[in-house]
């Protein structure tokens, strides 16, 4: 009897510890189920080489081997991206310095949290004579025209004309209206297509003046995505590192109509690991877009990057 009772009380011990494990997968279950899944991170890309990290992390499953469902969105139009940015259509997207100096006056901010690295070459109809006056494309409140400072300010005596689209730029070179023009790659390389010569210039800028930025409200409610993103950037630019090809065929991939003939043409910048511009050079840079846009800036490197997610690399 004594026995009997024995065996009853075990039989209901295991029964209700059955019950409370069923009962604690179910919540688990169900707090999963509410949850839902993990937010997808969509950053903006625009048609440049410093893109070929990215989409080559997208093809090669990093952002998946890091936990993290990301959606690079193209854009060919940097005022489309802007108003991307704007209306949160995106998290965040490839920049620049001198837009984020800029931005750091409105109420909509974003933050820079990795250098991308770009190339910026000239386009000219023929070689340069220094000492003569070159009319020059550009745009205006932009890299570019610092980069032109930088290229020819102490050769020649520059004439800036400024026209924003890539493609009208590129006509003013060819059809010999410009003497040159500063192009982001491939572009470049598509003008050299059309018999312009290709002009770059080892060592300028000295940092990348590219950078990849976020919004706010994204730095605040997809900290984890943004970790893996910058995670998956570091593992693709090993990659890049070791077989510049990889980029070459990332980018032909990624940006729709660029002629095959560019593909060994195309020139491509030293991939970095993970960085952030130093304090010095952004002063320079602040310092150099004060003077472009007749505004002060009182912002610092602190204002405008983080670096939590190189930090923790």
């Amino acid at each position: 009897m004594k026995l009997l009772r024995m065996q009853t009380m075990l039989i209901l011990i295991l029964s209700l510890a059955l019950i409370a494990t069923g009962c604690a997968k179910d919540a688990q279950q169900s707090a999963s189920e509410k949850a839902g899944p993990e937010p997808t991170l969509k950053v903006g890309m625009m048609s440049a080489v410093d893109a070929a990290p990215f989409y080559h992390a997208l093809e090669a499953g990093y952002y998946e081997d890091e936990g993290v469902d990301v959606e690079l969105v193209l854009f060919t139009n940097g005022q489309h991206r802007q108003t991307a940015l704007q209306t949160q259509q995106v998290d965040g997207a490839m920049s620049d310095l001198v837009a984020l100096i800029t931005q750091s006056t409105s109420d909509f901010h974003l933050i820079g949290t990795l250098s991308t690295d770009g190339a910026f070459p000239l386009l000219a109809t023929g070689p340069l004579t220094e000492g003569t006056t070159v009319t020059a494309g550009t745009m205006e409140i932009s890299v570019t025209n610092y980069l032109l400072d930088a290229y020819l300010k102490e050769r020649y005596a520059v004439e800036k004309v400024f026209i924003n689209e890539i493609p009208a730029r590129l006509e003013a070179v060819v059809s010999g209206q410009l003497d040159t023009g500063i192009f982001p790659e491939p572009f470049a390389s598509i003008g050299e297509l059309r018999n312009l010569e290709k002009l770059t210039f080892e060592g300028i800028p000295r940092e990348s003046l590219n950078i990849i930025a976020f919004t706010e409200k994204a730095l605040e409610g997809k900290e984890k995505q943004i970790a893996g993103f910058h995670r998956a950037y570091e593992r693709a630019v090993k990659d890049l590192q070791r077989d510049p090809e990889l980029a070459r065929t990332a980018l032909m991939n990624a940006i729709p109509a660029l002629p095959e003939e560019i593909r060994s043409t195309m020139g491509l910048p030293t991939y970095h690991t993970p960085s952030l511009p130093s304090e010095s050079f952004t002063e320079e840079i602040i310092s150099w877009t004060e003077g472009i846009t007749g505004t002060e800036y009182a912002v610092g490197p602190e204002d405008l990057f983080d670096a939590r997610f190189i930090n923790a690399l």
